[in-house]
């Protein structure tokens, strides 16, 4: 090959070999030069093709070089300059990543590499000895953005080939070329085989532009996060000098006014939660400073500037050389704590005046102030029975003093119609008790109230307040700077490009790495608030309107959380290029809201519900008839602001089902449905079912969330309520109906309210007993009912038959639904009385005693099915012998009780059972009328038990066959508790029978 001028680098190479044939390795040269071995042997190649080396291969594998002694002679013969000697075109060529050409004295293209002519789309061939104005004006220009601008810099540059400072420019793309920025650099060729021309190179600074827009991008979002956050951000150095604060945090301190870089730690007079300055040292900065330790959550107090306290919780951390302070306003939030404080005393001080409570003792007046009722708790705490008490003015029959200060508040309240409430001692119960007086038109009601109780309130208010403040501590921790994120929506793409910091991507749950755009947002959110935020979006595009709205937003793991969104247009002269804002997660807020709202409610409910409660109660003792007692109790019911409507119902035993008695806010509610008390029956599954079955309140808290509503779903929508509540009417075990209450609000029946809306199950059947009793005893006609049981020994399972008989004389109701049967036994039937309280579960034991030859017994009896549910409805037994004849049994029942539900009761107890008679008879005059009131209306059911079980156990004989202390202990009463009845019920039946009867 001939020899030709060799490059910089292969003369480099060459200089490696000194004296003619010494012959050199590879990996030699490839020291000296500091190389890898592959570009060290392509040196070596290309200098054997130059004629400039020799070579041979050693060995298997090896190679030596050598420089022959002609080769030594050329180094510096044809003008070819010394090592080291500058040739700028050489410096560039071969495989260098920079673009590059080389232009000679006329400005013709004398070289261009393959990096030049992948920058601007060029062919070589093409390229070569042509002009390099003309190649500028034709490819080069038309390549570059602006590219007259690029046409006129590098031409001007070839007028007096001068040194061209660096530019830069920006190749757009097309289908032979890449959009790239170049930096452009060229200076003249001084010496050389073109010296008079120019070199001019082309580096690739693509990456550098992205990188730098995308830090300007970041830092526009960080900047745009500090201006926008809700949280005041300061930062600040070791001597308390400010750094950087955004606009919240000199608004917060009250500065926004004057120049906050002038501001200095400590320049702000802070006050504590009590209202005194909070010293330099003991601030959240200062502590961090001194000690370098984070502060969190430290609430202060700042004169706002305009007169006003605001309210900060303050936290600090520590930096290198500073600290970084931020500020939450939770002035709002501390007013609302206040404020629900306000309505927890409220509601203390309407549970503390509750109507009516089953243990308080209670006592009524008119209008001059004279005793119309007194309750058996009252006639205690008074020291004096009703019937010393009625119709006698207080002041006489208690004896008070003129100038005792109980007169002043009884005749003011009565006076003023204004209710009033106060404690005092009880000296016979040994208790401090609250007394409420209610006035009204025709008097005073007096409760008086075991102050334990309200203690009890006291401690439960306590710990609602603690739990408040947790729950706010939560709520404040919620605006803290790490739960807001930055985004921005750049318009001038298509379609927009969506930015987000990373704790936008946090909220959503979303990996940074996977990006997200408009359209996966708007997938994200409930169809309600995609619209809502959809016309934001549209408002700030098209009429440049800011926005700051709250919505839901889906996660990409499916939480539902809510966000707080704030939005601003960017301009461009003019025109809306951008939308940039910041999001906040504040479900914990609105949750907290949601808890507020659900409180407010239930507060409002529970004062209605007091109100009706104490309304029913106070009517329905003044009713007559089980049906007008059901009435109000409904009517009242739908009537209140917090129910929809309320119905009565009770068991129809044949078909067992539950049929309508009476409702009110609603028509025909159960006749298109079937409610059953079957347990078998899926449709006994819902609430008003169980309630009958179990004897508790049922409650449904969400209709919409509860499948035992299921069998009836199409029929209760249309009625509209979420939740409802199934109150069991239960007087000593017997129930006699369901009350169901209906609400339009969910969890409308927990806590007080569900505790409250309970009583009235009790109210209304304490109310019908008492009734049903009254009728019963007041009515001279009877229903008589006779049954007979042929095969009782059988029945009941008893092995020995009855020889004799048993007779049951009386029965005596006491507590727990037990009762005591006094009758005779022949002497050959003792030994079957015997079995037959062995075998009947209910008959649990006898005693027995022997007067004049005839053997008495007293049986006791628990939860007996005949006799529970004869006693609820108010009726007796007129007699009962078991004999060789069978089990024969005689009842008497008011008219109009429920007299299927006794038959029902004695053919479930005894299936053999044969109802004999069923007649209505008039009743035998057994007593005086004025005793029959007394028994009726004036004894008490502790002081009828006391006298009907001593006169039945002979207690009144003598000898007498029985002692108190063994009545006593059969009725289970301290054998005092017995006497004290006992006289109470005497001493009225002997005033009813030796006063004289008043005469008009």
């Amino acid at each position: 090959m001939t020899a030709s001028a060799l490059t910089e680098r292969l003369r480099e190479t060459l200089a490696c070999f000194g004296d003619a044939g010494e012959p050199r390795t590879t990996t030699e040269v490839a020291d000296q030069l500091d190389l890898g071995r592959r570009s060290t042997y392509s040196r070596l190649e290309q200098l054997v093709e130059h004629d400039r080396i020799e070579t041979k291969k050693v060995g298997a594998s090896a190679r030596v070089w050598w420089r022959p002694p002609s080769a030594a002679d050329r180094s510096t013969s044809d003008g070819e300059p010394p090592p080291g000697a500058e040739l700028p075109v050489s410096d560039v060529l071969d495989d260098a990543e920079i673009g590059l050409f080389v232009i000679d004295a006329d400005l013709e293209v004398a070289q261009l590499n393959e990096t030049a002519e992948q920058y601007f789309g060029l062919e070589r061939e093409h390229a070569l000895g042509q002009n390099k104005r003309d190649l500028i004006r034709d490819q080069l220009a038309p390549a570059v953005a602006d590219g007259t601008s690029f046409a006129d810099t590098v031409l001007a540059a070839y007028e007096d080939n001068t040194y061209i400072e660096q530019f830069e420019c920006r190749v757009t793309v097309s289908e032979n070329r890449q959009t790239r920025w170049l930096e452009h650099q060229s200076k003249p060729i001084e010496s050389g085989t073109y010296a008079g021309g120019r070199i001019e190179l082309y580096y690739d600074i693509t990456d550098q532009k992205r990188s730098e827009r995308a830090r300007r991008t970041e830092r526009t979002l960080l900047e745009r996060v500090l201006e926008s956050s809700p949280i005041g951000i300061g930062i600040f150095d070791a001597d308390g000098q400010i750094r950087r604060v955004n606009r919240r945090f000199a608004e917060y301190l009250g500065v926004s006014g004057d120049d906050p870089t002038t501001y200095v730690l400590g320049d702000v007079p802070l006050f504590d939660e009590d209202g005194a300055e909070i010293p330099y040292a003991e601030r959240p900065a200062a502590r961090v400073l001194a000690t370098g330790e984070s502060v969190a959550d430290q609430h202060i107090q700042v004169d706002s500037g305009d007169g006003q306290i605001r309210w900060l919780s303050v936290n600090a951390e520590p930096l290198d050389d500073g600290v970084i302070v931020t500020t939450a306003d939770i002035t709002q939030l501390k007013a609302q704590a206040q404020h629900l404080e306000r309505q927890h005393d409220d509601l203390e001080a309407e549970l503390e005046a509750v109507f009516e409570r089953i243990d308080d003792a209670f006592y009524a007046l008119d209008d001059d102030l004279r005793f119309t009722y007194v309750n058996d708790r009252a006639e205690t705490l008074l020291g004096h029975s009703e019937s010393e008490l009625l119709g006698r003015n207080i002041w006489q029959a208690l004896s008070i003093p003129d100038d005792d200060p109980l007169r002043d508040r009884y005749e003011t309240a009565l006076a003023t119609q204004t209710a009033t409430s106060f404690e005092r001692y009880s000296a016979p119960l040994d208790i401090w008790e609250i007394i409420s007086v209610y006035p009204s038109e025709s008097g005073l009601s007096v409760y008086a109230t075991d102050i334990t109780e309200r203690k009890r309130h006291e401690r439960q208010l306590r710990e609602r307040e603690i739990s408040l403040e947790r729950t706010t501590e939560l709520l404040e921790q919620s605006q803290q700077l790490a739960s807001v994120g930055a985004w921005e929506l750049d318009l001038t793409d298509d379609p927009p490009d969506l930015h987000w910091t990373d704790e936008i991507y946090r909220i959503f749950e979303r990996s940074p790495d996977q990006g997200v755009d408009l359209e996966w947002v708007l997938d994200h959110l409930p169809p309600e608030d995609r619209d809502h935020l959809n016309e934001a979006l549209d408002r700030a595009i098209e009429d440049g309107d800011a926005y700051d709205i709250e919505n839901r937003i889906i996660t990409a793991a499916g939480d539902q959380r809510w966000i707080r969104s704030i939005g601003e247009p960017v301009r461009d002269d003019g025109e809306i290029i951008a939308l940039r804002g910041a999001a906040q997660d504040i479900t914990e807020r609105k949750e907290y809201e949601q808890v507020l709202e659900r409180q407010r409610e239930q507060l409002a409910a529970l004062n209605n519900l007091n109100d009706v409660v104490r309304s029913i109660t106070d009517e329905v003792i003044d009713q007559s008839t089980r049906s007008e007692i059901e009435r109000v109790a409904c009517e009242r019911l739908a009537e209140a602001e917090s129910y929809l409507f309320a119905w009565i119902g009770d068991v129809d035993i044949a078909t067992q089902t539950v049929t309508m008695r009476t409702e009110a806010g609603v028509e025909g509610y159960l006749d298109d449905i079937t409610i059953s008390t079957d347990p078998d029956d899926e449709r006994s599954k819902g609430p008003t079912g169980r309630a009958i079955l179990e004897g508790e309140i049922q409650t449904t808290q969400d209709i919409e969330a509860d499948s035992r509503h299921d069998p009836w779903r199409d029929h209760i929508e249309q009625y509209g309520f979420r939740s409802s509540a199934a109150i069991p009417i239960i007087y000593e075990d017997t129930v006699y109906g369901v009350l169901n209450v209906y609400a339009d609000r969910p969890n409308a029946f927990e806590g007080k309210e569900r505790a409250v809306i309970s009583q009235l199950g009790e109210v209304i059947g304490h109310a019908i007993a008492a009734t049903e009793r009254k009728r019963a005893l007041m009515s001279d006609d009877v229903v008589e009912l006779q049954f007979r049981i042929r095969d009782i020994f059988d029945v009941t399972g008893a092995e020995t038959p009855a020889d004799g008989s048993i007779t049951i004389d009386h029965t005596v109701p006491i507590e727990n639904d037990e009762f005591l049967v006094y009758g005779t036994v022949t002497e050959d039937a003792i030994e079957s009385l015997d079995e037959l309280v062995d075998a009947l579960p209910h008959w649990t034991a006898v005693t027995y005693r022997t007067t004049d030859g005839m053997t008495n017994f007293e049986l006791r009896l628990s939860e007996p099915p005949v006799l529970s549910t004869l006693a609820s409805l108010g009726g007796a037994v007129k007699s009962a012998v078991i004999d060789d004849n069978g089990y024969q049994m005689t009842l008497h029942l008011a008219p109009g009780a429920d007299i299927r539900q006794v038959i029902d009761a004695v053919q479930t107890t005894y299936p053999t059972a044969e109802l004999l008679k069923h007649r209505q008879t008039a009743r035998p005059d057994t007593t005086a009328e004025r005793v029959r009131h007394v028994l009726t209306d004036e004894l008490t059911d502790r002081q009828r038990a006391a006298l009907d079980a001593a006169y039945h156990a002979g207690f009144f004989e003598w000898p007498r066959d029985a002692t108190g202390e063994e009545i006593a202990d059969s009725l289970e009463i301290a054998p005092a508790t017995f006497h004290q009845h006992l006289r109470r019920a005497q001493k009225k039946i002997f005033e009813s029978l030796l006063s004289r009867p008043t005469t008009a």
